[in-house]
């Protein structure tokens, strides 16, 4: 299972870093890591950053623990149980919004109003079929400075956003 997670996110967090021009240095939070956390594992081996994983499920969170143990990566990447919108921001360059999180305007809400300035946020969510945001996501450019995007056309309907405080 773990080689096809890594594959399908390969292409998307290397079009992610190019985004975010995310470095080695960047202190970076996952949130909604999932069970198997491709996106911090794939981080971590490309660029060496120090990663924090989040999620709300407690047994999502031991599998990834379970996960990164195994694959001897825990100096480099912690997993937390946490709800996204209770969790301190204050200490990250970079966050990931994993795609499907729940709940998705509140945690956005949050994230826009208790992010620092100069933190970078990534957003993955469903596009049009030509990797335009749909009508869903609108509320962002009330909330985020929408500054770049990226159409993840491999990965179905799918874009990143680069969002940065208002």
């Amino acid at each position: 299972m773990l080689p096809f997670y890594l594959d399908f996110y390969k292409t998307i967090i290397n079009n992610e870093i190019k985004l975010a021009d995310i470095s080695k240095k960047d202190k970076i939070l996952h949130i909604g890591c999932g069970p198997i956390p491709a996106t911090l594992i794939l981080i971590v081996k490309k660029i060496g950053a120090q990663v924090t994983g989040i999620d709300k499920n407690v047994d999502f969170i031991k599998q990834a623990n379970g996960l990164i143990s195994n694959l001897k990566l825990a100096s480099k990447m912690n997993i937390k149980h946490s709800e996204a919108s209770r969790y301190s921001l204050d200490d990250f360059d970079l966050i990931i919004i994993a795609h499907g999180i729940q709940p998705y305007n509140e945690t956005l809400r949050y994230i826009a109003k208790t992010m620092n300035i100069g933190t970078r946020v990534i957003l993955r969510t469903n596009s049009s079929n030509t990797g335009e945001i749909l009508e869903k996501d609108l509320f962002l450019k009330d909330i985020f400075q929408i500054s770049k995007k990226v159409y993840q056309k491999k990965n179905g309907l799918l874009i990143s956003l680069l969002l940065l405080k208002k």
